[in-house]
């Protein structure tokens, strides 16, 4: 019985993904320690302001959103899969923030401050991300492998699968038909 074997073709996802994941990894690391270092809270409907560092208005939560969703891209990055998966997660997760944090104006129910530079880019970046989750693998080639063809040696002959059998059999048949 055949079967077919795949072999692996490079991915699309893993690299951009990987990158994704270090600058949201590096922004959320020097937005704690440069922006906003406040814990501070108002849950679901209190408004939390926070310092602004390059641009986007943080404070301690959204300095550990933009930590966690690039530190989660970074593990998941080396295998295909995993990375198009985390990818997906993570990019449905700054999605959602950025639609709250659209329709609330000020922050993400009473916990991550942003401001408009800090929507569009968890906006952008969460739009980005599913994109690449749908990024397939290119380059990826099919084998047949026949698992039922056996060695065969003939009596004086050092060849373990002869060729010339395979016609010489089709031959065979065709003269007695």
């Amino acid at each position: 019985m055949a079967k077919t074997k795949k072999t692996g073709g490079i991915s699309l996802a893993k690299g951009p993904i990987a990158l994704i994941g270090a600058l949201l990894l590096a922004y959320g690391v020097t937005a704690f320690v440069m922006g906003g270092h406040s814990f501070a809270l108002d849950f679901p409907s209190g408004t939390v302001n926070g310092k602004t560092w390059l641009g986007l208005e943080v404070n301690a939560w959204s300095s550990l959103l933009f930590v966690g969703a690039g530190v989660l891209l970074l593990i998941s990055a080396p295998a295909h899969w995993a990375a198009k998966t985390m990818s997906l997660i993570v990019g449905l997760v700054l999605l959602a923030a950025a639609v709250i944090a659209l329709y609330d104006k000020n922050d993400v129910l009473g916990i991550f401050a942003a401001n408009g530079p800090t929507r569009l880019v968890w906006g952008i970046a969460g739009l980005v991300l599913i994109v690449l989750s749908l990024l397939p693998r290119v380059g990826r080639k099919t084998t047949t492998v026949d698992h039922e063809r056996r060695e065969t040696r003939r009596p004086g002959r050092d060849t373990s699968w002869d060729e010339e059998r395979d016609t010489s059999a089709s031959r065979t048949a065709d003269r007695t038909v």
